[in-house]
């Protein structure tokens, strides 16, 4: 087995940590209902998986990975090196300097040998990893350029894993958080110790840090029936006070008279991020997120 810990790495990656608040994101990992968006509303970011429970100390750094393709309906086997490409592409733009291209690199890396199982990704909604035929349509003229450096890149630290405990690290990453990162263990139930929440005061100055969703009652009612409440009765008073945990996202609410996780509202209501508020007036629900994904990670 060819793995090379390099403790260099994890000074780097904590050096980019303000990186990881302009990452690019992807697409929502399945469609939600359509809300009516303010000008500023994007798409909620993709799911990522839940690291495995139990660390995999017998992952080969240097061997293909195996990948659930859903464009391709089908798990398929990529080089190290193909994954690595493909997978920075997905979360940063070309134009970033090498340092944070090859950050990126070796986070997902590790995070794809930590999981456990086959990673899944949609290469046609670039979300996870994608092909040089995705990349070629969206890079255009530059594709070329681009590809060779990507190329160059990934060739540089194709042995490089982050590792905890002498195993692949769950190097999980985010695009936004909001304001500082979230424990693992408040998204999946599973602590890591090197996964706890840290301040992170610049993501709070990135583009989309704080975006508005709209939704009228009646839709508001589709979706929240998802969940299995019933809401009736005044909208204004369906939802109720919040509890935030000590990074700011929204631990759990009461909606419609029962408890819900913050969690599970992001996922049923399409949210960016689980740090939100909510306001209604004149039978229109207008949702603030602040962040962007789960939060979990660089």
């Amino acid at each position: 087995m060819r793995r090379k810990v390099a403790a260099a790495l994890l000074v780097l990656l904590a050096a980019l940590a303000p990186f990881g608040a302009l990452l690019l994101p992807g697409a929502p990992d399945a469609p939600t209902p359509s809300p009516t968006p303010a000008p500023t509303a994007e798409a909620p970011a993709p799911a990522q998986q839940a690291p495995a429970a139990t660390p995999q100390p017998d992952a080969d750094a240097s061997a293909p990975l195996t990948l659930y393709d859903a464009a391709a309906g089908r798990e398929i086997e990529v080089t190290v090196e193909a994954f690595l490409l493909g997978a920075a592409a997905c979360e940063m733009p070309p134009d970033w300097p090498d340092a944070a291209l090859c950050a990126q690199m070796v986070a997902s890396h590790s995070y794809a040998l930590a999981l456990g199982e086959p990673m899944q990704v949609n290469s046609a909604l670039c979300a996870g990893w994608t092909n040089a035929e995705v990349l070629q349509a969206r890079w255009g003229d530059a594709f070329d350029e681009h590809y060779a450096r990507f190329a160059a890149l990934a060739r540089q630290v194709a042995d490089a894993v982050l590792c905890y405990g002498g195993a692949p690290a769950a190097a999980c990453y985010h695009s936004i958080s909001a304001g500082h990162t979230e424990a693992s263990q408040n998204v999946w139930l599973t602590a890591l110790p090197y996964l706890q929440g840290v301040e992170s005061p610049w993501d709070k100055a990135a583009p989309g840090y704080e975006t508005t969703v709209e939704y009228s009652a009646a839709q508001m009612a589709s979706l929240l029936q998802t969940l299995g409440l019933e809401p009736d009765g005044d909208a204004a008073a369906w939802f109720g006070a919040a509890e935030r945990d000590a990074a700011g996202y929204v631990a759990q609410m009461e909606v419609c008279g029962q408890t819900v996780t913050g969690t599970a509202l992001r996922q049923a209501l399409g949210l960016r991020a689980a740090s939100f508020t909510v306001a209604c007036a004149d039978g229109v629900f207008a949702i603030t997120t602040q962040g962007y994904g789960h939060g979990v990670g660089l």
